[in-house]
Protein backbone atom coordinates (compact mmCIF):
# COMPACT_ATOMS: atom_id res chain seq x y z
CA UNK A 1 0.00 0.00 0.00
CA UNK A 2 1.27 3.64 -0.84
CA UNK A 3 2.78 5.20 1.99
CA UNK A 4 1.69 8.57 0.48
CA UNK A 5 5.80 10.39 1.83
CA UNK A 6 6.21 13.49 1.71
CA UNK A 7 10.01 14.63 0.72
CA UNK A 8 11.31 18.05 1.69
CA UNK A 9 14.44 19.24 0.00
CA UNK A 10 16.21 22.26 1.54
CA UNK A 11 19.96 22.99 2.15
CA UNK A 12 22.23 25.41 3.70
CA UNK A 13 21.65 28.31 6.41
CA UNK A 14 17.98 28.66 8.87
CA UNK A 15 16.58 30.89 5.94
CA UNK A 16 15.91 27.42 4.15
CA UNK A 17 15.73 25.33 6.35
CA UNK A 18 13.82 26.66 9.23
CA UNK A 19 10.37 27.00 7.45
CA UNK A 20 10.80 23.36 6.22
CA UNK A 21 11.13 22.46 10.72
CA UNK A 22 7.79 24.66 11.04
CA UNK A 23 6.19 22.57 8.70
CA UNK A 24 7.14 19.94 9.75
CA UNK A 25 6.28 20.73 13.03
CA UNK A 26 2.76 21.65 11.90
CA UNK A 27 2.45 18.02 10.19
CA UNK A 28 2.71 16.01 13.08
CA UNK A 29 0.70 18.56 15.54
CA UNK A 30 -1.76 17.67 12.62
CA UNK A 31 -1.80 13.55 13.06
CA UNK A 32 0.89 12.72 10.12
CA UNK A 33 2.96 10.22 10.82
CA UNK A 34 6.47 10.75 11.29
CA UNK A 35 7.13 7.65 8.66
CA UNK A 36 5.84 9.85 6.23
CA UNK A 37 8.08 12.53 6.44
CA UNK A 38 11.66 12.51 4.91
CA UNK A 39 14.03 15.27 4.59
CA UNK A 40 16.77 16.02 1.77
CA UNK A 41 19.68 18.46 2.90
CA UNK A 42 23.58 18.99 2.89
CA UNK A 43 26.27 18.95 5.97
CA UNK A 44 25.42 22.92 7.34
CA UNK A 45 21.54 21.73 7.05
CA UNK A 46 21.45 18.78 8.92
CA UNK A 47 22.61 20.77 12.02
CA UNK A 48 19.31 22.17 12.34
CA UNK A 49 17.75 18.90 12.21
CA UNK A 50 19.74 16.91 15.28
CA UNK A 51 16.92 16.87 17.62
CA UNK A 52 14.18 15.40 15.24
CA UNK A 53 12.97 11.97 15.05
CA UNK A 54 12.38 11.69 11.09
CA UNK A 55 14.25 10.71 8.39
CA UNK A 56 17.58 13.33 7.76
CA UNK A 57 19.16 12.36 4.25
CA UNK A 58 22.54 14.81 4.37
CA UNK A 59 23.64 14.29 0.68
CA UNK A 60 26.81 15.52 -0.82
CA UNK A 61 25.03 17.58 -4.17
CA UNK A 62 26.83 19.49 -6.95
CA UNK A 63 26.46 23.11 -6.17
CA UNK A 64 27.57 25.51 -8.98
CA UNK A 65 29.74 28.71 -7.57
CA UNK A 66 28.90 30.82 -11.02
CA UNK A 67 25.54 30.02 -11.50
CA UNK A 68 23.68 28.27 -14.51
CA UNK A 69 26.46 28.36 -16.61
CA UNK A 70 28.58 25.72 -13.75
CA UNK A 71 25.82 23.42 -13.83
CA UNK A 72 26.12 23.32 -18.07
CA UNK A 73 30.10 22.40 -17.81
CA UNK A 74 29.09 19.74 -14.31
CA UNK A 75 26.17 18.10 -16.15
CA UNK A 76 27.57 14.40 -15.01
CA UNK A 77 28.04 15.86 -11.30
CA UNK A 78 24.40 16.82 -11.77
CA UNK A 79 23.01 13.40 -12.84
CA UNK A 80 25.23 11.74 -10.25
CA UNK A 81 23.46 13.96 -7.55
CA UNK A 82 20.39 12.76 -8.63
CA UNK A 83 20.96 9.39 -8.73
CA UNK A 84 22.36 9.35 -5.57
CA UNK A 85 19.16 10.98 -4.13
CA UNK A 86 16.87 8.23 -5.85
CA UNK A 87 19.14 5.55 -4.21
CA UNK A 88 18.60 7.35 -0.60
CA UNK A 89 14.77 7.66 -0.95
CA UNK A 90 11.43 5.82 -1.56
CA UNK A 91 10.25 7.90 -4.39
CA UNK A 92 7.84 4.75 -5.35
CA UNK A 93 5.57 5.88 -2.29
CA UNK A 94 6.04 9.59 -2.19
CA UNK A 95 3.32 11.80 -2.75
CA UNK A 96 4.70 15.45 -2.46
CA UNK A 97 8.03 16.86 -3.19
CA UNK A 98 8.81 20.30 -1.55
CA UNK A 99 11.78 22.38 -1.60
CA UNK A 100 12.57 25.94 -0.12
CA UNK A 101 14.70 26.65 -2.81
CA UNK A 102 19.05 27.05 -3.36
CA UNK A 103 20.72 25.02 -5.47
CA UNK A 104 18.81 21.86 -4.73
CA UNK A 105 15.56 22.89 -6.01
CA UNK A 106 16.55 22.22 -9.60
CA UNK A 107 16.95 18.74 -8.80
CA UNK A 108 13.64 18.64 -6.61
CA UNK A 109 11.51 19.72 -9.87
CA UNK A 110 13.32 17.45 -11.92
CA UNK A 111 12.53 14.42 -9.54
CA UNK A 112 8.91 15.70 -9.24
CA UNK A 113 8.51 15.12 -13.20
CA UNK A 114 10.50 12.15 -13.80
CA UNK A 115 8.58 10.11 -11.01
CA UNK A 116 4.94 12.34 -11.25
CA UNK A 117 4.96 13.47 -8.02
CA UNK A 118 3.31 16.53 -7.00
CA UNK A 119 5.97 19.44 -6.42
CA UNK A 120 5.71 22.62 -4.31
CA UNK A 121 8.02 25.45 -3.78
CA UNK A 122 8.20 28.00 -1.34
CA UNK A 123 10.28 31.31 -2.03
CA UNK A 124 11.09 33.55 1.04
CA UNK A 125 12.11 36.64 -0.58
CA UNK A 126 10.01 38.99 -2.80
CA UNK A 127 13.21 38.26 -5.37
CA UNK A 128 13.03 34.51 -6.30
CA UNK A 129 16.53 33.17 -6.05
CA UNK A 130 18.10 31.06 -9.15
CA UNK A 131 17.30 27.75 -7.21
CA UNK A 132 13.56 28.21 -6.90
CA UNK A 133 13.41 30.26 -10.68
CA UNK A 134 14.85 27.01 -12.21
CA UNK A 135 12.48 25.16 -10.43
CA UNK A 136 9.54 27.03 -10.96
CA UNK A 137 9.28 25.72 -14.50
CA UNK A 138 8.35 22.03 -13.40
CA UNK A 139 4.74 21.66 -13.14
CA UNK A 140 4.55 22.91 -9.58
CA UNK A 141 2.69 25.01 -6.96
CA UNK A 142 4.18 28.01 -5.65
CA UNK A 143 4.05 29.95 -2.23
CA UNK A 144 5.68 33.16 -1.84
CA UNK A 145 5.82 35.41 1.48
CA UNK A 146 5.71 38.74 -0.04
CA UNK A 147 3.02 39.90 -2.23
CA UNK A 148 3.81 40.49 -6.17
CA UNK A 149 6.84 37.86 -5.97
CA UNK A 150 9.61 38.23 -9.15
CA UNK A 151 12.21 36.43 -10.72
CA UNK A 152 9.64 33.16 -10.94
CA UNK A 153 7.24 31.19 -13.01
CA UNK A 154 4.14 32.83 -12.11
CA UNK A 155 1.73 29.82 -13.40
CA UNK A 156 0.08 28.32 -10.08
CA UNK A 157 1.88 31.06 -7.99
CA UNK A 158 -0.12 32.20 -4.71
CA UNK A 159 1.11 35.00 -1.94
CA UNK A 160 0.50 33.06 1.53
CA UNK A 161 2.74 34.66 3.32
CA UNK A 162 6.29 33.01 5.43
CA UNK A 163 6.27 29.98 6.82
CA UNK A 164 6.77 31.11 10.67
CA UNK A 165 7.16 29.22 14.48
CA UNK A 166 3.70 29.61 15.40
CA UNK A 167 5.49 30.13 19.12
CA UNK A 168 6.45 33.24 18.22
CA UNK A 169 2.88 34.49 17.46
CA UNK A 170 1.93 33.90 21.35
CA UNK A 171 4.83 36.94 21.70
CA UNK A 172 3.68 39.83 23.99
CA UNK A 173 4.57 43.42 24.20
CA UNK A 174 7.77 43.99 26.12
CA UNK A 175 7.15 45.73 29.50
CA UNK A 176 10.76 46.58 30.02
CA UNK A 177 11.25 49.83 31.95
CA UNK A 178 14.05 50.73 29.13
CA UNK A 179 13.64 50.65 25.64
CA UNK A 180 15.11 46.83 24.23
CA UNK A 181 16.95 46.57 21.00
CA UNK A 182 17.27 43.29 18.99
CA UNK A 183 20.46 42.83 16.94
CA UNK A 184 20.43 39.19 14.49
CA UNK A 185 22.45 39.00 11.49
CA UNK A 186 20.59 35.91 10.25
CA UNK A 187 20.87 32.06 11.48
CA UNK A 188 24.94 32.34 10.79
CA UNK A 189 25.45 35.73 12.46
CA UNK A 190 26.69 39.03 10.91
CA UNK A 191 30.61 40.22 10.78
CA UNK A 192 29.12 43.54 9.54
CA UNK A 193 26.45 44.50 12.01
CA UNK A 194 28.69 42.75 15.08
CA UNK A 195 31.62 45.45 14.52
CA UNK A 196 28.52 48.21 13.93
CA UNK A 197 27.48 47.44 17.19
CA UNK A 198 30.53 47.05 18.60
CA UNK A 199 31.08 50.42 17.49
CA UNK A 200 28.87 52.04 18.84
CA UNK A 201 29.76 50.38 21.89
CA UNK A 202 32.91 51.73 22.19
CA UNK A 203 31.76 55.27 22.06
CA UNK A 204 28.44 55.55 23.83
CA UNK A 205 26.93 53.94 27.41
CA UNK A 206 23.56 52.36 27.67
CA UNK A 207 21.68 53.97 30.01
CA UNK A 208 18.08 54.40 29.30
CA UNK A 209 18.65 51.38 25.95
CA UNK A 210 19.54 48.07 26.51
CA UNK A 211 20.97 45.88 23.46
CA UNK A 212 19.98 41.84 23.20
CA UNK A 213 22.49 40.80 20.81
CA UNK A 214 22.43 37.66 18.66
CA UNK A 215 26.18 37.41 17.51
CA UNK A 216 26.00 34.02 15.36
CA UNK A 217 27.22 30.26 16.21
CA UNK A 218 31.41 30.69 17.52
CA UNK A 219 30.97 34.54 17.32
CA UNK A 220 30.71 35.13 20.96
CA UNK A 221 33.51 38.08 22.46
CA UNK A 222 34.05 37.85 25.70
CA UNK A 223 35.84 41.05 26.03
CA UNK A 224 32.73 42.59 24.89
CA UNK A 225 31.32 43.45 28.22
CA UNK A 226 29.07 46.75 28.87
CA UNK A 227 26.04 47.57 31.37
CA UNK A 228 22.74 46.81 29.33
CA UNK A 229 24.18 44.56 26.61
CA UNK A 230 23.60 40.86 26.82
CA UNK A 231 25.50 38.58 24.28
CA UNK A 232 24.21 35.47 22.54
CA UNK A 233 25.52 33.04 20.24
CA UNK A 234 22.36 31.51 18.97
CA UNK A 235 18.82 31.29 20.22
CA UNK A 236 16.22 28.24 19.92
CA UNK A 237 13.08 29.92 21.10
CA UNK A 238 12.61 33.00 19.32
CA UNK A 239 9.73 33.44 20.87
CA UNK A 240 11.57 34.34 23.90
CA UNK A 241 14.05 37.04 21.59
CA UNK A 242 10.89 38.83 19.94
CA UNK A 243 8.93 39.14 23.66
CA UNK A 244 11.79 40.88 25.14
CA UNK A 245 12.39 43.35 22.59
CA UNK A 246 11.13 47.02 21.37
CA UNK A 247 12.31 47.14 17.58
CA UNK A 248 14.56 45.25 15.66
CA UNK A 249 18.31 45.45 14.10
CA UNK A 250 18.77 42.79 11.39
CA UNK A 251 19.57 41.83 7.56
CA UNK A 252 16.68 41.97 5.06
CA UNK A 253 15.90 38.26 4.10
CA UNK A 254 13.04 36.62 4.25
CA UNK A 255 13.13 35.53 7.87
CA UNK A 256 12.72 39.51 9.17
CA UNK A 257 9.45 39.15 8.21
CA UNK A 258 8.68 37.13 11.82
CA UNK A 259 8.77 40.65 13.63
CA UNK A 260 6.27 42.48 10.81
CA UNK A 261 3.98 39.50 11.73
CA UNK A 262 4.44 40.76 15.32
CA UNK A 263 4.55 44.77 14.89
CA UNK A 264 8.09 45.07 15.94
CA UNK A 265 9.81 47.96 14.16
CA UNK A 266 12.84 47.09 11.85
CA UNK A 267 16.15 48.89 11.18
CA UNK A 268 17.75 47.46 8.57
CA UNK A 269 21.17 46.42 7.08
CA UNK A 270 20.55 44.76 3.48
CA UNK A 271 23.32 42.20 2.50
CA UNK A 272 25.62 44.18 0.10
CA UNK A 273 27.44 41.43 -1.79
CA UNK A 274 26.30 38.59 -4.11
CA UNK A 275 23.44 37.08 -5.50
CA UNK A 276 21.86 37.77 -2.02
CA UNK A 277 22.20 41.71 -2.45
CA UNK A 278 19.35 41.46 -4.81
CA UNK A 279 16.73 39.79 -3.28
CA UNK A 280 17.76 41.92 0.48
CA UNK A 281 17.90 45.20 -1.56
CA UNK A 282 13.78 44.63 -2.84
CA UNK A 283 12.71 43.40 0.63
CA UNK A 284 13.81 46.03 2.46
CA UNK A 285 12.27 48.42 -0.42
CA UNK A 286 9.18 46.43 0.24
CA UNK A 287 9.04 47.11 3.65
CA UNK A 288 10.58 50.29 4.04
CA UNK A 289 7.97 51.18 1.53
CA UNK A 290 5.17 50.12 3.27
CA UNK A 291 6.88 51.70 6.75
CA UNK A 292 7.56 48.57 8.68
CA UNK A 293 11.24 49.33 8.35
CA UNK A 294 13.70 51.76 7.85
CA UNK A 295 17.05 51.54 6.42
CA UNK A 296 20.38 52.08 8.38
CA UNK A 297 23.00 51.94 5.20
CA UNK A 298 25.92 53.06 7.13
CA UNK A 299 27.03 53.40 11.15
CA UNK A 300 25.90 57.00 11.58
CA UNK A 301 22.59 56.13 10.59
CA UNK A 302 22.58 53.23 12.99
CA UNK A 303 24.39 56.01 15.47
CA UNK A 304 21.79 58.17 15.33
CA UNK A 305 18.48 55.89 15.82
CA UNK A 306 20.23 54.82 18.59
CA UNK A 307 20.72 58.18 19.95
CA UNK A 308 17.14 59.08 19.66
CA UNK A 309 16.25 55.85 21.35
CA UNK A 310 18.49 56.59 24.28
CA UNK A 311 16.99 60.24 24.78
CA UNK A 312 13.63 58.21 24.87
CA UNK A 313 12.62 60.33 21.75
CA UNK A 314 9.67 58.18 21.03
CA UNK A 315 8.99 59.73 17.80
CA UNK A 316 10.84 56.77 16.06
CA UNK A 317 8.33 54.27 16.71
CA UNK A 318 5.71 56.87 15.56
CA UNK A 319 7.38 56.13 12.02
CA UNK A 320 6.55 52.77 11.45
CA UNK A 321 2.97 50.92 10.84
CA UNK A 322 1.08 48.14 11.72
CA UNK A 323 1.15 44.86 9.46
CA UNK A 324 -2.34 44.48 7.94
CA UNK A 325 -0.96 42.12 4.71
CA UNK A 326 1.34 39.98 5.77
CA UNK A 327 0.20 37.11 6.94
CA UNK A 328 1.52 33.62 7.97
CA UNK A 329 1.25 30.75 5.44
CA UNK A 330 1.49 27.60 7.62
CA UNK A 331 -2.08 26.57 7.83
CA UNK A 332 -2.87 26.94 4.04
CA UNK A 333 0.47 25.03 2.95
CA UNK A 334 -0.27 22.46 5.56
CA UNK A 335 -3.47 21.73 4.48
CA UNK A 336 -2.49 21.88 0.91
CA UNK A 337 0.15 19.06 2.14
CA UNK A 338 -2.73 17.14 3.30
CA UNK A 339 -5.09 17.29 0.54
CA UNK A 340 -1.99 15.91 -1.56
CA UNK A 341 -1.50 13.24 0.55
CA UNK A 342 -4.93 11.91 1.04
CA UNK A 343 -5.78 11.35 -2.34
Amino acid sequence: MKQNKIVFFCVGTGGHVLPVINLIDDLLQRGIEKRKIEVVTDKRGYQYFKDKDIDIHSINIYRSKIGVFGYILNILKIIKSVRLIEKKLDLKNCRVLFTTGSYIAPLAGYLSWRHKIKFFIQEQNIYAGLGNKISSYFKSDKFTSYPNTININQKNLQNTGPIVDKKILNNKSSNNKEITIGVQGGSQGSEEINSLIYEYLSSNTLNNIKIIHIVGPNNLDKSKKYENYKQIEFIHNMSDFYSSIDIQVSRAGGGVLEAVLLNIPLLLIPYKHGTTSTHQTLNSEYLVKSKYAKLCLNYESLDSEFKKLEQLDNSLFQEFSKNNVIKTGNDFIVNKIIDEINL
